[in-house]
């Protein structure tokens, strides 16, 4: 996959066709293509790079037997929760109603956050809700992994 990093957030508004405007500088990566992914564990839409969705089923599935009823239910699950989609020449994508009903967005204000390779749409209050679940996360993730070596000394970049 690119050195793709989409970060930060963004606050948003639909409009009346449902259409998202991904903010300028972060377009290219979607030009070729892209998908929008019911994420399966929070209420969100992931919006990702075509290719890069392509990488990581591929990635998921490496190694796995295709035989193993496991393997399947993956392939079925990554490959069902996606919509194909582009952007237009103003650089908005149409999100489908069962997209926003999948991330509770009932409204016209959303927030664009940013996730890596990805980019998340998610109703304002529903992320609100969720950021708290996440700092809690990211601090008991902290405490586990704090007293590990790190990979690398990021004073001398090796």
């Amino acid at each position: 996959m690119p050195d793709l990093q989409l970060q930060s957030q963004f606050e948003l508004t639909l409009d009346a066709k449902n259409r998202l405007t991904i903010p300028a500088r972060f377009r290219e990566p979607f030009k070729a293509g892209l998908v929008l992914v019911r994420s399966f564990d929070v209420p969100a839409v992931g919006i990702e790079p075509i290719e890069d969705y392509r990488q990581f089923v591929e990635a998921s599935l490496r190694g796995r037997h295709p035989l193993d009823p496991r393997t399947r239910q993956i392939e079925r699950s990554l490959n069902s929760a996606v919509t194909p989609g582009d952007l237009d020449g103003q650089g908005r994508v149409t999100i489908s109603g069962p997209l926003l009903d999948h991330a509770k967005i009932s409204g016209k204000d959303v927030l664009l956050v940013g996730s890596g390779r990805r980019f998340e749409l998610w109703d304002r209050e529903g992320w609100a809700n969720y950021a708290p679940e996440l700092q809690g996360a990211m601090l008991d993730i902290a405490n586990e992994i704090g007293g590990q070596s790190f990979p690398f000394d990021p004073q001398s970049g090796a």
